[in-house]
């Protein structure tokens, strides 16, 4: 075997990865591990990758033809959306391979670019779109916690753009919503190993093979020899318990019953069959997604506890999944464009104002706003009704006739002047300048057409 450390991650361990992208990459690399024919680096690549290898900057571009601005963490910006694609194969941490500068995704870059975007001010919404058959068991359940964990600081919904398999739908069941194109594919909700026995290849060679171990276990599954009933059971049940990991966690996030995942028996299934399975919950475009959550901007989402409200309150309002819509059945939800959003601003902005010119007429309307110009004031500045308004100027004494006043050819000046100073020793009576009383009675009686 010239490869044992890439052997390591495809044999004898649990994968979450959809079984005809399993035996593509053992077609490739069966005859490099046990030096058949040789293949060069890249086949082996691309059979790991089997559908789409993602290139070193994670480019959105193979699922959407909007183009946005690159953030530093590798992901795209469009009309204040984040987009990271999740394609090809996934391990548990990103790796390249040299022979081609191709990439594997880690589901450590999904979750650093997923908490980057949630943290940039530049993005108000998160879409992750699939097209991988899955991979590596180690990290595909840290990702959907950690995923879980950051729901309701901004939408994040996830769309199956080709593929979205075993754990790659394990972390899009951690979004708020999955979407499915028409030719999208979603589900394989399922555990597989893989023992590859090269026995009678070696012995055909001549060669055997003698272990030399301690403990009873330090060979068990080896490719040289049949794999032994007794170690089948433990693999048996190594794959139960992590299958039984799968269905709980996909039934947490999707908030379904576990026996509905399970009914599935980790078939894949395709856009509306996908749907009405519960595993997905609208037909969509990328394109259509992305251009749908851009007018999600005008909404608030606010942070911490008060986000989760917010996000449960959301979920509810596009029926994205649940027990709110069990049969997977949803309606669009509610945008606004840019152009109906000024319009209601502007309604809003005309209608406080005359609500506020009806509120100050109605107070100063009162005949004992002209005597008492400060309480109107008073009145005006605390945001008092016109109706809490009339019951306070209601009780102030009347001073001066309101009925005078308001004849024609009267002015404010005699009228103040018909009334004497008080006989004060040491007080003069303050500069019109000094009279913020007077001053505000002759803008009352202006704002009543009446000269002063």
């Amino acid at each position: 075997m010239k490869y044992p450390h890439v052997a390591a991650r495809v044999f004898n361990t649990p994968l979450l990865i959809h079984p005809g992208k399993l035996d593509a990459i053992i077609a490739g690399l069966g005859p490099r591990l046990i030096g058949g024919q040789e293949t060069d680096l890249a086949t082996i690549a691309a059979a790991l990758a089997s559908r789409v290898t993602v290139n070193a900057e994670n480019s959105p571009e193979m699922f959407s033809t909007r183009q946005g601005e690159r953030a530093a963490q590798g992901y795209v910006i469009t009309d204040g959306v984040a987009v990271i694609s999740v394609g090809g194969a996934l391990v548990h941490r990103s790796r390249y391979i040299a022979a081609d500068s191709s990439f594997l995704l880690g589901y450590n870059q999904i979750a650093a670019d997923i908490e980057d975007a949630m943290a940039n001010s530049d993005a108000h919404a998160i879409l992750l779109a699939f097209d991988s058959p899955g991979g590596e068991v180690q990290g595909a359940f840290e990702l959907a916690d950690r995923m879980r964990d950051m729901r309701g600081k901004k939408p994040m919904r996830a769309i199956a753009d080709g593929l979205s398999a075993s754990a790659a739908y394990l972390a899009a069941s951690a979004a708020d919503q999955i979407a499915i194109t028409r030719t999208g594919y979603a589900g394989s909700i399922g555990v597989v190993m893989r023992h590859i026995d090269f026995s009678a290849a070696v012995a055909a060679d001549g060669v055997k093979v003698t272990h030399i171990f301690a403990g009873s276990h330090k060979i068990d599954g080896n490719p040289f020899e049949p794999l032994p009933e007794a170690v089948r059971a433990e693999f048996q049940a190594e794959i139960n318990g992590l299958y039984e990991m799968f269905i709980d966690a996909v039934a947490t996030s999707r908030k379904i019953d576990p026996e509905a995942i399970r009914k599935t028996q980790a078939q894949t299934y395709r856009g509306q069959a996908a749907i009405d399975a519960g595993l997905a919950d609208r037909l969509i475009t990328t394109d259509q997604l992305i251009q749908e959550m851009a007018g999600l901007r005008a909404r608030s989402y606010p942070v911490g506890q008060s986000a989760r409200t917010s996000a449960t309150a959301i979920q509810k309002e596009t029926s994205m999944s649940g027990t709110e819509n069990p049969t997977g059945q949803t309606s669009a939800p509610v945008t606004f464009t840019q152009v109906e959003i000024d319009k209601a601003r502007a309604e809003g902005h005309q209608a406080g104002a005359t609500a506020e010119r009806d509120r100050i007429s109605g107070i100063l309307a009162h005949e004992s706003a002209i005597a008492h110009p400060a309480m109107a004031r008073q009145c005006i500045d605390s945001g008092l009704t016109a109706e809490q308004s009339t019951a306070i100027l209601g009780t102030a004494p009347k001073h001066i006739q309101v009925e005078a006043i308001a004849k024609p050819g009267n002015t404010f000046a005699a009228a103040m002047a018909s009334v004497a100073n008080p006989d004060v020793s040491g007080i003069e009576a303050g500069a019109e300048s000094d009279n913020p009383e007077a001053a505000l009675a002759g803008q009352i009686l202006s704002a009543f057409g009446i000269k002063s």
